[in-house]
Order: C-alpha cells, then sequence, then structure tokens
C-alpha cells in the first residue's frame, strides 16, 4: 500500500482506499466530480461547513443512554469461583452465592421495567455464574414468562470460564433459560490455560473447555472467545489462533478477539501503551491468516455509542446479596450501591454521577471519543490499565498494517 492511503472514520465507521494524488486532492477541497464530493460528505471523510462533529457524537451518545426502549441487568448469582486467576479485579470481593429471598425478589424489580421498554437483556456474570446453575435455570424461566406477559422481547448472554458446562448442561442453558450468547475466555493453550486460570479441581482440562465451546457452536449460541493477552503468555496465543481459526473460522456463529491484561497490580507482563502497536500487529495477521478477520469490517474501526453500559439509564447490575450497582466493577465500593431489587432503584449520587457522566476536556479534543465514549470511568477510579483510554487509542498504526496485509494477502477472498 505504499502508493494508497488508508482512511477510516470512526464516526461513520467508513473506510475508504485512496491513491495520494486523489487523497492529496481530497485534503485540498478539491474533487473530481460532484458524485465523489457527495460520496466523502456521505461517509465523514468531508464535514460539511456548520457541523458540529463533537456535538453530534455526544448527542448520540446521550440518545442511546437515555433511551427508554431497553433495559439490561447484569445478574450476579455468586461472587465465588472455581478458578483463581491472578488479574481478576474481584479478588477483593467477599465469595457470596444468592439465597432464595433475593432470587425471589429479583423478577418482580425487573418486571418494573417491562411495560416502559421493548426489550430486555439478561447477562449472566459472576464470579463464575455456573455454581448457580439451578439458580440461573429457575430465574431465566419466570423471567422469560414475564416477558412474555408484557409482549415484550428477551434475550440473555453468559460470561463463563466454560469449565463447569458439559453438552446436557450447553443445551439446558440455550434451550431452557434462552442463552443466546457465551463468552468464554483462553489465556493460553493447554497447560499454559490451565497454569493462569488456576483451577481448584485438577479435572478442568483445555479440552473440556474446547468440548464446551463446540457444544455452545452445536446448539446455535454465538461464541464469544476472548483472548487474555500479556507478555508472558503472548506466543502462546499467537500459536492458539491457528488452532482456532481450523475449529471456527468458517462459522459466522464465532467471534475472536484479543484484550490486553491489566489489573490492580502493577505487573511488568502488562503490555505498556508503547508496546500495545507491536503485539497488536502480531495479533491482526495471524487472525487474518486464521480467516477470523476476512474483510475489513472485522478490524475495530467501528463507531460504538454505547461502551460503558453503565451509562445507559435503564442498565444496572445486581449482587448476589440484592444490591443494584451500574457498574460491576464498583461493587467493593458501597458509595456506587444505588438501590436494592427488595427496595427499588434511589436516584442518589452514584445514580446521579452515571445519569450525568463527565466527558473530560482531554476526551472532548481527542479523535478517538466516537469509540470509546470518553472512556472506562471504574479504571480511573481504581487506578488500572490505561485509566480512561481504551486500547484500540494505542493500536492505531496495527489497525492500518492489518488493513493493507489483509488487502495485500486475502485479496481474493475479500473480493468473492
Amino acid at each position: 500500500m505504499d502508493d494508497k492511503v488508508f482512511l477510516y472514520n470512526l464516526v461513520t465507521s467508513s473506510v475508504a482506499l485512496l491513491g495520494t494524488e486523489e487523497y492529496e486532492q481530497i485534503s485540498k477541497g478539491e474533487f473530481s466530480s460532484p458524485e465523489v464530493m457527495e460520496m466523502a460528505v456521505e461517509n465523514g471523510f468531508v464535514v460539511p461547513y456548520g457541523e458540529d462533529e463533537l456535538e453530534k457524537v455526544l448527542a448520540i451518545q446521550r440518545m442511546n443512554n437515555f433511551s427508554t426502549r431497553f433495559a439490561g441487568f447484569r445478574i450476579l448469582p455468586t461472587t465465588a469461583c472455581n478458578a483463581r486467576c491472578f488479574y481478576c479485579y474481584e479478588h477483593s470481593y467477599k465469595p457470596e452465592h444468592m439465597n432464595q429471598v433475593t432470587a425471589d425478589s429479583i423478577p418482580a424489580f425487573i418486571e418494573g421495567y417491562m411495560d416502559m421498554v421493548d426489550d430486555i437483556h439478561i447477562t449472566w456474570f459472576g464470579g463464575e455464574p455456573l455454581l448457580e446453575l439451578d439458580r440461573i435455570a429457575s430465574l431465566s424461566g419466570e423471567l422469560m414468562r414475564l416477558a412474555e406477559k408484557h409482549g415484550i422481547g428477551y434475550t440473555s448472554d453468559m460470561i463463563t470460564n466454560g469449565s463447569l458446562a458439559d453438552r446436557a448442561i450447553v443445551r439446558k442453558l440455550v434451550e431452557q433459560c434462552g442463552i443466546t450468547q457465551v463468552q468464554i475466555t483462553l489465556d493460553g493453550h493447554g497447560d499454559e490455560y490451565l497454569r493462569r486460570k488456576a483451577y481448584l479441581s485438577e479435572d478442568v482440562t483445555f479440552d473440556t473447555i474446547i468440548e464446551t465451546m463446540d457444544s455452545f457452536v452445536e446448539y446455535g449460541a454465538q461464541l464469544l472467545i476472548r483472548l487474555n493477552i500479556d507478555k508472558d503468555n503472548f506466543e502462546d496465543c499467537l500459536r492458539l489462533i491457528p488452532f482456532l481459526g481450523e475449529r471456527y473460522s468458517n462459522l459466522d456463529s464465532v467471534m475472536l478477539y484479543a484484550a490486553p491484561l491489566y489489573g490492580t497490580s502493577d505487573r511488568s507482563s502488562f503490555f505498556a501503551e508503547e508496546e500495545l502497536n507491536d503485539a497488536y500487529r502480531e495479533v491482526f495477521r495471524a487472525m487474518i491468516d486464521a480467516g477470523f478477520i476476512q474483510t475489513l469490517d472485522g478490524l475495530p474501526l467501528n463507531f460504538n455509542n454505547a461502551t460503558c453500559s453503565a451509562q445507559m439509564i435503564n442498565n444496572f447490575v445486581i449482587t448476589p446479596t440484592g444490591d443494584v450497582f451500574k457498574c460491576e466493577h464498583l461493587l467493593a465500593d458501597e458509595s456506587q450501591k444505588v438501590g436494592t431489587v427488595f427496595d427499588g432503584i434511589l436516584f442518589n449520587k452514584a445514580m446521579t454521577q452515571w445519569a450525568s457522566p463527565d466527558i473530560p476536556e482531554k476526551c472532548r479534543e481527542c479523535g478517538f471519543l466516537p469509540s470509546c465514549q470518553a472512556g472506562c470511568f471504574a479504571a480511573e477510579a481504581l487506578q488500572f490499565g490505561l485509566k480512561r483510554c481504551p486500547h484500540i487509542a494505542y493500536i492505531t498504526d496495527a489497525i492500518i498494517d492489518a488493513a493493507g496485509y489483509l488487502l495485500a494477502n486475502h485479496g481474493e477472498r475479500i473480493e468473492r
């Protein structure tokens, strides 16, 4: 792509590949035809005079966050876990299991939103949620019944390590609990995966996790595979990508992505900001070769106007004890509680904070605002990772490299 200029626009999610001469002409406001100018405006590469892109992005964010057509609930039936991942932010949480009193109160709490919205979405989280499979099954059945009663849509997903599920359990989750998507994290291949997850039981193997993933695919659930990467497991994860590609890359129901590991402690194995481009250059190329990224749409170029679900007015986290928060990262902070499933929501200081989120001046001046929406308040509050900023802000060179690699090495596949 030496004679080409690759453009992408985070507001419109548009991409363009221009010759250098054509790019220079458009940069000067010169267009070869009215059609080219119209296309440039339509895709956001030329902004009409008088349009304020910043306010446009923030207005869309506010409309989405304050929409009353949707309500989401992240339910933690337990904060206990059968793994001991060194990076887990929940180490400070007391292991709790949901009792029957709390479980009985959750459907009524959620039903209170059903006459106000068109759809509700449930995310089962933990700890490891499958430690409470029966609780999930009973609550799912009741919530689906109530959604049908009120004539609204119902969807649900789960974030799990997958170690406690077999084929029969997966079938129950999909067919009886309405799970349509599952996220499973892999920290490496084989022994490296087991070393980092540090399961309490030696019965868990890497192969059993793969079998669980296969079962979710078999029963029609979307499978989201997250690779947690740092400098210690990076090479292992690179070898894992083609292994997964042979199994899943031809399936539209499977998505693979990599996320840099961070924690509240300072670890030399975590990637620094200036190291992310080099790391993701290798990750993207491996994912392209494995078939997981087949078009430019597979690169992180999208306008994400709801990065932080906590900012959505009708989005809540429900703990095993029935407390209600906006963000699952801040459950150890009592001041962040916004209510309970027993007494409802309080419009207290914490709720006000999330309903009127601060947009720092540095974010208003940053070109990545359309993608990160002012980043992660919890990461900044807890001082972990890249604080406010998402990792996409540090991998621009890797994205451009991946686009060139994709076009140069797999152009025929893209054209088909």
